[in-house]
């Protein structure tokens, strides 16, 4: 069994350099910043492989997150709240999460349905 990721843990290698490579290709992927500052985006990464617990899974989730963002000419800012969110997804199932998500929002618009679509299919590879 691994021993658990602490925050103490995060200033040692190999967190502390795995938090620097995803902050530099977050920095790379070259998204409009809107105020946001280097320190930002490490406390960010920061906090999402404290909640995976997995450096893998940290690593996917920021390559699935950043692409996506390139390809839908997102922030820097949708880039931490869905760095948020997927942290937060950690230990439950995706799909039935999101779909209670869309059905508790009272009413469903056009902006909802692509956040939806956007996160459903965050992880999907090109040739499905």
């Amino acid at each position: 069994m691994n021993p658990r990721i602490r925050p103490d843990s995060l200033d040692t290698s190999p967190y502390k350099e795995l938090i620097g490579q995803l902050a530099y290709q977050w920095v790379a992927a070259n998204r409009p910043a809107a105020g946001r500052v280097y320190n930002d985006y490490i406390n960010t990464l920061r906090t999402l492989l404290l909640t995976t617990q997995n450096p893998e899974r940290t690593t996917s989730i920021v390559g699935a997150v950043l692409r996506q963002a390139v390809n839908l000419d997102k922030t820097a800012q949708w880039v931490e709240e869905e760095l948020k969110f997927e942290g937060m997804l950690t230990g439950v199932d995706r799909a039935d999460f999101l779909l209670l998500e869309l059905q508790q929002t009272g009413g469903v618009n056009d902006q909802l349905l692509d956040a939806y679509n956007e996160r459903i299919n965050r992880f999907a590879t090109n040739d499905q």
